[in-house]
Order: structure tokens, then C-alpha cells, then sequence
């Protein structure tokens, strides 16, 4: 898909996830021993899709875990408001990631996060118990093409991944800068240990829960 084209969808996709609750998924699998599921899950993709995700080849179970964390965060910042400071850019960057990822697994354009981070995780769990059967069962068609044991085998081979490499990187970014800048505006994410984010300027230097 050219990415004029492309653009124009994610934009009207962006339109859409910003009326939406955020969804609720299970964070603790998505980033384990993070407080945080949208933080944690940042902070365990970028590297995972660094390199243009070569090192997810031949990894089926880590490419399902970077694909549903991917999928969360696309849908989970425009929703919380602790992570309005991120800037419209990078929301748009990680749904043309979101877009290039579906494209390259097969999965259903219009499938909701709610049922795509799920089956995701179930698959790399399946995976890393070793049951390929499990794992099959958790990826149907039509919600992924072609669905059951060959999405399973497309998950270990899904190419090259630029558009995932840079957008995950820049929201890594974007999210240190707010740390440093103390941009949280207030209502501020937890770090990996469970401790509010301290920030000063804008959002003021008070603890604020969420």
C-alpha cells in the first residue's frame, strides 16, 4: 500500500481510537514486572523491532509478544489520558507501524485490539510452552490470514519491519523526553517499579495517582 494512501487511513483510524475507552487488556502479560502496561511495553518492543525487527526472524514467540505489545500501545495512548503529552506525530507514526505489522501477519484490518493483543499473547505463550497446537488454535482466521498453524509460521518470518523499527524508537524517545522535561502535565505514568514519574515545570513537582 503506497503511503499517501496509507496515511489517509491511519488518520481516520486515529479518529476512531481517540473516542474509545481504553481497552482493557492484560497488561501484565503484555510487560511483565512493569506497573506500567503502556510504559512496559514500550520500553520491551523498541529493542525488539530495533534493526528493522531482525531480530525477531525465526523467533516466533518474541514476534507475537513485540506484536501485541505494539497493538496495545497503538491503541492504549490515545485513550489514557496520563499519555496526552505525546504528540500527534508519533500517534501517527505508531499506527502506520500497526498497519505495516498487520500487513506482514496477516491480520484483519478491522479486528479491534481487543481481540487481537489477546490472541497474540496467547500464541506466544503457547509458543514458549512448546505447543504449537495451542498456539495455532489461538490465531483463527479470518481474524488472521490464513489463520491457525500457517499465521503461526508467518510470525517467525515477517521481513523486514522499518516502520515498527522507527516508530517504537521515537515513542522510546518521546517518552524519556517527557521523563526529563517533567511534561506529564500532571497526571503522570508509574516507572517499571511501580513509582509515580517526578516531573517539575508544567505538571508541577506533587505526587499524582492515577
Amino acid at each position: 500500500m503506497r503511503r499517501g494512501a496509507l496515511f489517509l487511513l491511519v488518520l481516520a483510524a486515529g479518529c476512531a481510537e481517540m473516542k474509545q475507552a481504553p481497552p482493557a487488556l492484560p497488561t501484565a502479560a503484555l510487560a511483565p514486572g512493569s506497573a506500567d502496561g503502556v510504559r512496559g511495553s514500550i520500553e520491551a518492543m523498541a529493542p525488539a523491532f530495533a534493526d528493522r525487527a531482525r531480530g525477531l526472524a525465526g523467533r516466533p514467540a518474541a514476534a507475537a509478544q513485540a506484536a501485541a505489545q505494539l497493538e496495545f500501545i497503538t491503541a492504549a495512548i490515545p485513550r489514557d489520558p496520563r499519555y496526552a503529552p505525546i504528540p500527534e506525530g508519533v500517534r501517527r507514526e505508531l499506527l502506520l507501524a500497526r498497519q505495516e505489522l498487520r500487513d506482514a501477519l496477516g491480520t484483519d484490518e478491522d479486528a479491534t485490539p481487543e481481540v487481537v493483543v489477546p490472541a497474540l499473547l496467547a500464541a506466544a505463550a503457547a509458543l514458549r510452552a512448546g505447543d504449537q497446537a495451542r498456539a495455532a488454535r489461538a490465531l483463527p482466521a479470518p481474524t488472521f490470514r490464513p489463520g491457525g498453524a500457517r499465521s503461526v509460521a508467518r510470525l517467525g518470518e515477517l521481513g523486514p519491519l522499518p516502520q515498527a523499527d522507527n516508530a517504537s524508537a521515537m515513542v522510546q524517545r518521546e517518552v524519556a523526553r517527557l521523563d526529563a522535561e517533567g511534561r506529564w502535565l500532571g497526571v503522570r505514568p508509574v516507572d517499571a517499579s511501580g513509582n509515580l514519574i517526578t516531573t517539575f515545570g508544567l505538571g508541577g513537582n506533587t505526587g499524582v495517582g492515577y
